[in-house]
């Protein structure tokens, strides 16, 4: 007899049907009551359409109907009616459907481990897609790439990540696949293929497997071979490590001494090694204290990272990475700190790179959160916490089963003891979280006061060269942070001063600082496809983006620090002499800190 879907006709209809609702509002909505915004609007409705789909087949199959879903489409379609307009708007979108994607996985997940069916893995590995790659919702009717970078690597990636749980349980599997969507972040070919690589080594170590699916999985895994050598030699040891650990270890040192050659001397430019070996202990400390078995594992992992070259960007080193994340233990506090760890870092980098974020890095960006960066202060500072962390939750799991050993509680006790039992994982995992959540305290920037109101901004041009904001009362400062964008200003060179910002008081004392192109600020079309092409202009990374027609526009966030911090009335901007007629500065925001 045949196995039903898992999703059912009936099942399936009730479950889109609230997405598409969600999405049909706030497309109406985007084109009549705000034309001026209708782009801006399109794109998040297709964005929590996508999202909210994600979250519908999470529920579970006997109730298509989560409160997730209805309440989530509910605060989406009020979010997209009642804000304002530009990245305000999008910002507080994406946060919502990042938190409900996160919820109803882990609802689903609570339910289902350590199984993951491929009905659990498709829906989260779309979803978090859609988080991570949201920018390509803006392109879909661009060309069948879009497509197959939204459907087919996810789905790819789904199915990698539920042969692995068949035989390492749900937990390494999901582990395994958040570290490799860290690096790209999200599902790119080298990330999808890695994994791959390591199902179709896993496959290969089944003794029921019989001749053409080895020979389907051996071709899997050195599939990323044939479509990048470099990284794709350095997955295919790892692929072959969940076969044969010990001649995977063995090999990876040759192997990483080539790429490591390759990358100095030949045409590929590798990270500089420091770097590159601290990712391991900064992505996945839990390595340090594999399962038993598994020391294997972390060998043959440790100097495929610190050889593999990074290109085309970091995401070349999922596979090694997520070989290492299979190798932490599977239950303790390691691996509650462990996946606690990868969690707070995957919400952060899907909230970095989605609209209106859109960071170029976000996973560096996730990390800088906490004062961090790729190096190895870094490292030490992470296993040390993570140290910390396990230490105190062994303590606490000692306390908690003291004088347990030998002793069959009576049928009374039971019940205690159970719950002791599942209230220790959530323990350890809260005692991680409070950790990261402290360290992203300490490191975040004093809260300033802003000088416009959200979502406007003053243009300067030669017309109107200069703006002047002037404080109620004396007001000590010593740090100003300026929002900026520049216009008619590709054509710029790197360096060149477009403005100054001018503190005063009213005794004559003034502080100056001078604000350059292609450091403080950029120019503000520079995602335009023709900017791009002809600017000689080099803009730094964007704080912040917004939906301008067809592309994304940018604006960038500079910080003075006063080198003698006192007590101002005025700030001053002003465009710098001899820029060309048609350039121009905008002033989106400027705040201004004791």
């Amino acid at each position: 007899m045949r196995n039903p879907p898992p999703f059912p006709l009936g099942d399936t209809l009730v479950r889109t049907s609230v997405p598409l609702a969600a999405m049909a509002a706030l497309v109406v909505f985007a084109r009549s009551a705000e034309p001026a915004g209708a782009a801006e609007g399109i794109y998040l409705a297709v964005l929590a359409g996508a999202a909210l789909l994600a979250v519908a087949f999470l529920a579970p199959p006997a109730k298509p109907a989560s409160w997730e879903l209805g309440l989530g489409a509910v605060l989406a379609v009020a979010a997209g009616w009642a804000l304002p307009p530009g990245p305000g708007r999008g910002a507080a979108m994406t946060l919502l459907l990042t938190a409900l994607v996160a919820v109803a996985a882990a609802r689903r997940l609570a339910s289902c481990l350590p199984d993951l069916p491929l009905d659990v893995s498709l829906p989260l590995a779309l979803g978090a897609q859609v988080l991570l790659r949201g920018s390509l919702l803006f392109h879909l009717q661009a060309n069948a790439r879009t497509l197959v970078a939204l459907l087919v690597l996810p789905a790819a990636g789904a199915v990698a990540a539920s042969l692995l749980a068949r035989r390492h349980g749900g937990g390494p599997a999901l582990l395994a696949a958040s570290t490799a969507l860290l690096l790209a972040p999200g599902w790119n070919v080298l990330a999808t293929l890695g994994l791959l690589a390591l199902a179709a080594g896993d496959q290969l170590a089944r003794e029921d497997l019989g001749r053409i699916g080895k020979g389907a999985a051996l071709a899997v895994l050195l599939a990323p071979i044939a479509w990048a050598p470099g990284p794709g030699l350095a997955a295919a040891v790892a692929g072959l490590a969940l076969w044969r650990p010990r001649l995977a270890a063995c090999l990876s040192l040759p192997v990483a001494a080539g790429l490591l050659w390759i990358g100095t001397h030949g045409h590929l430019s590798g990270p500089p090694l420091l770097a590159a070996v601290c990712l391991l202990p900064l992505l996945v400390p839990g390595a340090l204290l594999p399962e038993n078995g598994r020391f294997w594992w972390v060998l043959a992992a440790l100097p495929l990272v610190a050889a593999t070259p990074q290109v085309p960007d970091v995401s070349a080193l999922a596979a090694p990475l997520a070989l290492a994340a299979l190798a932490v233990r599977r239950s303790g506090p390691a691996a509650v700190t462990q996946r606690t760890w990868t969690g707070a870092l995957l919400f952060g980098t899907a909230l970095l790179a989605a609209y209106p974020w859109l960071r170029e890095e976000p996973f560096r960006a996730a990390l800088g959160l906490s004062g961090m960066t790729i190096g190895l202060r870094a490292a030490v500072a992470v296993v040390m916490g993570f140290a910390a962390v396990v230490a105190v939750g062994t303590m606490l799991e000692r306390r908690l089963f003291a004088g347990s050993a030998g002793f069959q509680p009576a049928r009374s006790a039971q019940p205690t003891q159970a719950a002791r039992m599942a209230a220790l994982p959530a323990k350890n995992a809260l005692l991680a979280a409070a950790a990261i959540l402290l360290a992203v305290f300490l490191h975040l920037p004093p809260s300033g006061e802003p000088l416009l109101p959200p979502e406007s901004g003053v243009m300067l041009d030669a017309a109107h060269p200069a703006w002047t904001a002037g404080f109620a009362a004396p007001r000590q400062v010593g740090n100003v942070a300026v929002e900026t964008g520049l216009s008619g200003g590709a054509g710029l060179a790197n360096g060149t001063p477009v403005a100054t910002v001018r503190l005063s008081d009213d005794g004559g004392r003034s502080s100056l600082w001078v604000l350059r192109a292609g450091a403080g600020t950029g120019e503000w079309a520079a995602r335009r496809p023709d900017v791009e092409r002809t600017a000689v202009l080099r803009s730094p990374p964007a704080w912040i983006s917004w939906v301008a027609g067809d592309f994304f526009g940018q604006r960038y966030r500079a910080l003075w620090t006063l080198l003698e911090p006192g007590r101002f009335t005025h700030v001053r901007v002003e465009l710098a002499p001899g820029l060309p007629p048609n350039v121009g500065l905008t002033v989106h925001q400027m705040e201004v800190r004791p």
